[in-house]
């Protein structure tokens, strides 16, 4: 953690901080819980046929060659054997080399001291149709080399409802501004803030990049092909067009046009991991995301699984997908995930204790839905003490499917886009308006524990039903992590004062600067980020944060009805860093217009 004055704040909280270690951990550590052997194994409809997958024992090292696995220990000889018997066909999960999954893994234990488990120890098996796969998990089990042998379940995006066809825009019109449908932006209890987000340096996503990981994409559809055309990454790109990953990426990066939707981080970087809608599919797509994203950068899993508990659930229950995610935001990249749709309680001992946090945590912000608006959870929610944040379930205004606007697939938009799958991009929006900001004031990237944390502890508490978390609250996380930041206090009348106060920290150098205008794009400064006021520029007030972290500008608006509803101009301020990593920044900015 590299911000002192939030240590303390955030220590509360999580119960260790993350340490980096160069030497990393021991190979024999313990690994966390994958799920236990069972006394026999059940499949049953929602798996698929003549597929399982295998994690080998941790250290057996063992790897793919000419179609058999091999290993310098004495236990894959019995397993091996037993492949062949089955007349199975072994093959990697993953689209990256082997080398580089032990390598990337060693480097998030480092990180996080924290034991990982082996990427490359996981294998699909698929077996010839009179073959059992329940036999085959069971034998595979008794075997001392084989940590856990299981059925391959299945699973989609987790959407409640599909819309029907709306009208399409009308002839030479183009597509009209539905920003004013998006509650989900607007300040708490309604959404998350985004619009008060996206007035900070950085508070467009600019530091961020996001894999979204599902099915398919309209990736040329005119809200988000800006940042999503041929972004594609792992899996060749399948099920053009495709509604659901549309609309879940033009929640978050829909263009800032004045047309369609406006995405909550719209400035941020997107690329593309299909599964091709094949559940055997579904962690690889996932680590394929990981691999094209950095540290501080997201995923966002909208897959729900289903096979053996009562479903649909939260993909991390797989054990490859699980092991996947921890890896991930053990090295530093954040994880928002889709609680599913099941309407389920992940308490529930059916899950084997998987969504249990005294068990196992993956790092993950898990995502349940509300009621549409209402912080009451949806019907369809699954919910649980896992469940970390909430958003929208219901009537959400995105690109894709139609019904708000039809016509060609590359301008259809929507007002119902609904389930987890719509909630999940709005707190994801919410984790990286806050990741980018934090970046852009620090120069250092915040870890995704952290971030979570901050969420949490700053969302709007939840309504009726059971548990799915708060809705996130930017305007309270983002002093929650004391990011510099000015708020105007007074009333906006005629003849009355008001002031502008900069927070920081203590001692820093500010400024408070003035505009009557403000510019289309904001003017990016390579170390300070981003300035939202045009020239002319004034310095209203440059002094050193008190002991209290403040400065104060007031100001009087003059006695003047003319001045009724005008906008006099915008404030914004500058803060130089005396004592904290990173330089310094430009904060939010406030807008003056006379009420």
């Amino acid at each position: 953690m590299n911000h002192p004055s939030r240590a303390l704040a955030l220590s509360l909280i999580l119960a260790a901080p993350v340490a980096a270690n160069p030497q990393g951990v021991s190979a024999a550590a313990p690994r966390t819980h994958l799920g236990a052997k069972p006394a026999q194994t059940f499949v049953g409809e929602a798996h698929t046929p003549g597929k399982l997958e295998i994690k080998l024992v941790h250290g057996m090292d063992a790897r793919l060659v000419a179609d058999r696995l091999v290993a310098p220990d004495a236990r894959m000889e019995a397993v091996e054997n037993l492949l062949q018997s089955f007349g199975a066909k072994r093959s990697r999960l993953w689209q990256q080399d082997d080398e580089s999954l032990v390598a990337y893994r060693l480097e998030a234990e480092a990180r996080s001291q924290k034991p990982l488990h082996d990427l490359t120890q996981f294998f699909l098996v698929e077996l010839p149709e009179d073959r059992s796969v329940a036999e085959a998990c069971d034998a595979l089990n008794a075997l001392p080399g084989v940590e856990l042998a299981y059925p391959v379940g299945t699973g989609g995006d987790p959407i409640w409802t599909a819309p029907i066809a709306g009208m399409p825009p009308a002839a030479g019109g183009g597509t009209p501004d539905f920003e004013n449908l998006q509650g989900y932006r607007r300040g708490a209890p309604l959404g998350i803030d985004a619009d008060y987000g996206n007035t900070f340096s950085g508070g467009w996503g600019q530091m961020v990049t996001i894999a979204d990981c599902e099915t398919g994409w309209t990736d040329d559809h005119e809200d988000i092909s800006h940042a999503a055309e041929g972004m594609y990454v792992g899996f060749p790109a399948t099920f053009y067009p495709w509604n659901h990953g549309t609309a879940v990426v033009g929640e978050l990066v829909g263009e800032r046009n004045g047309e369609g939707v406006l995405g909550m981080c719209h400035a941020a970087g997107i690329r593309l991991s299909t599964h091709r809608g094949n559940p055997a599919n579904f962690a690889a797509a996932i680590q394929s995301g990981v691999s094209a994203v950095g540290v501080g950068d997201a995923v966002v899993i909208e897959i729900q699984c289903s096979g053996g508990p009562p479903g649909p659930y939260p993909c991390e229950y797989v054990p490859s997908v699980y092991a996947v995610v921890e890896t991930a935001t053990a090295a530093g990249i954040n994880v928002f995930a889709a609680a599913g749709n099941g309407d389920v309680n992940l308490d529930a001992a059916a899950y084997d204790g998987r969504f249990d946090r005294s068990v196992r945590d993956s790092g993950a912000v898990m995502v349940g839905a509300s009621n549409g608006s209402s912080l009451n959870k949806a019907s369809f929610s699954n919910y649980g003490s896992r469940v970390d944040l909430q958003g929208w379930g219901t009537t959400v205004t995105t690109a894709g499917y139609g019904d708000l606007q039809g016509g060609p697939e590359v301008v259809e938009y929507t007002d119902t886009f609904a389930g987890t799958s719509s909630a999940t991009p709005i707190v994801t929006g919410a984790g990286m308006i806050l990741a980018s900001i934090y970046e852009s004031a620090y120069d250092v990237t915040l870890d995704p524990l952290d971030l979570r944390a901050a969420l949490t502890a700053t969302g709007t508490p939840q309504g009726s039903g059971g548990p799915i978390g708060p809705r996130p609250n930017l305007r309270a996380a983002i002093p929650f992590l004391n990011l510099p930041r000015i708020d105007l206090e007074g009333p906006l009348t005629i003849g009355s004062d008001y002031s502008v106060v900069h927070h920081g920290e203590p001692g820093d150098l500010q400024l408070i600067i003035f505009s009557p205008r403000t510019p289309d794009t904001p003017h990016f400064h390579s170390i300070f980020g981003n300035l939202f006021l045009d020239r002319p520029i004034t310095r209203v007030l440059t002094s050193v944060l008190d002991a209290t972290g403040q400065a104060t500008y007031t100001a009087t608006i003059p006695n003047d009805p003319a001045l009724v509803g005008m906008t006099l101009g915008y404030f914004q301020g500058y803060q130089r860093f005396q004592t904290m990593t990173g330089v310094g920044t430009f904060t939010n900015f406030v807008t003056i217009t006379v009420q």
